[in-house]
């Protein structure tokens, strides 16, 4: 019998291949055990090295991309597609009075950034980051002209402060940590904010360490239906 069952997985392995062992683990997309890494403002030069961070640890991450630092980048957004990683959008200008002028003026600029994205790289992506997290500035307007636009609104539950605490690389790290695994002691996946830094690559690099030893799930936001936002934040408690 033993035998037989041995027999029956190896023939599954063979034939459904990885979409086999990803049944296999049984995670859901808001499973204790999974970490969302995602970077803001990037493209960059300092992408170039996350990008060498996340290939060391074998790590896929999702990069909201402003429009602006596109041009000159085009490459770096080729390289973000061909090693697997996850593209989203995150405005054109990063300027809070003109992307929160109006429902309008918001879908506008990520459209502007997911046609140019298109452009550059082939992939058509509706996966977006408002500038700032969509609390305060995100109305019941500009949330319901989002969705109609066809957009999944993204923000973040362990926020690294890589931003403020360029000089602080080590509680940067150790809170960073220390977020995650309160999420996962509340039963709760992780989404993690960072930047695309001068600063972040090493400390990414740090927290991707432990992390990994401490046998965490690293996925892109790609194919999540239910993203996490301030509005619709993942209950404690839901996974298993």
């Amino acid at each position: 019998m033993k035998q037989w069952i041995s027999v029956c997985l190896l023939v599954c392995l063979l034939i459904g291949g990885a979409d086999v062992a990803t049944a296999a683990q049984g995670k859901r997309y808001d499973d204790r055990d999974i970490v969302y890494m995602t970077f803001d403002d990037g493209p960059r030069a300092e992408t170039l090295l996350l990008l060498d961070v996340l290939k060391k640890h074998r790590v896929k991450a999702t990069f909201f991309i402003t429009g602006k630092y596109m041009k000159g980048n085009e490459e770096t957004l080729r390289r973000i597609v061909a090693e697997g990683h996850t593209l989203g959008l995150h405005s054109m200008t990063h300027d809070k009075k003109l992307f929160y002028k109006s429902p309008q003026s918001a879908v506008n600029e990520m459209k502007r950034v997911q046609q140019l994205i298109f452009e550059t790289t082939g992939v058509k992506t509706n996966i977006m980051r408002v500038p700032y997290g969509s609390v305060p500035h995100m109305t019941k307007a500009h949330r319901l002209a989002m969705e109609k636009a066809g957009f999944y609104m993204w923000d973040w539950n362990v926020d690294s402060l890589d931003w403020k605490r360029k000089n602080n690389q080590r509680l940067l790290q150790y809170e960073t940590i220390q977020r995650v695994r309160m999420n996962r002691a509340n039963n709760i996946a992780s989404v993690v904010l960072m930047h695309d830094q001068s600063t972040t690559p090493a400390s990414l690099n740090y927290i991707l360490r432990h992390l990994k030893r401490e046998r965490y799930t690293f996925r892109t936001t790609a194919g999540v239906t239910e993203p996490y936002n301030f509005y619709n934040k993942w209950k404690a408690g839901k996974s298993q």
